[in-house]
């Protein structure tokens, strides 16, 4: 699900695949569905990948605060250690930073 205004030009491939892992997570622990709130819209640090189409905020406020915790962990563990996903207040946010060079440039 999508929060009306949200803009996804430029979202990165990898994105999109984060987010259909993140609706998976959503409906099996909670049975709900999965809001993207901010893509590169909205405003976000200078440096933010989401200017970049790579990070996405995910909607929380359907969320009890340790049911949150669980589907924050859930993402982290499932998205692996190519995405940076944090628990912030409001929403969940995930980016595509991999910190590593990809094998074939190694």
């Amino acid at each position: 699900m999508i929060k009306a205004g949200v803009d996804l030009r430029g979202i990165s491939p990898q994105i999109a695949v984060a987010y259909t892992v993140a609706c998976a997570i959503y409906m099996e622990r909670a049975g709900i569905h999965c809001w993207i709130t901010s893509a590169s819209d909205g405003k976000h640090g200078p440096n933010s990948l989401h200017y970049k189409g790579q990070a996405l905020d995910l909607r929380t406020s359907s969320l009890s605060g340790a049911l949150a915790i669980a589907v924050h962990a859930s993402l982290k563990a499932a998205l692996g250690e190519q995405f940076d996903v944090v628990l912030e207040s409001d929403h969940i946010h995930l980016e595509f930073d991999p910190k590593d060079k990809p094998k074939d440039e190694v």
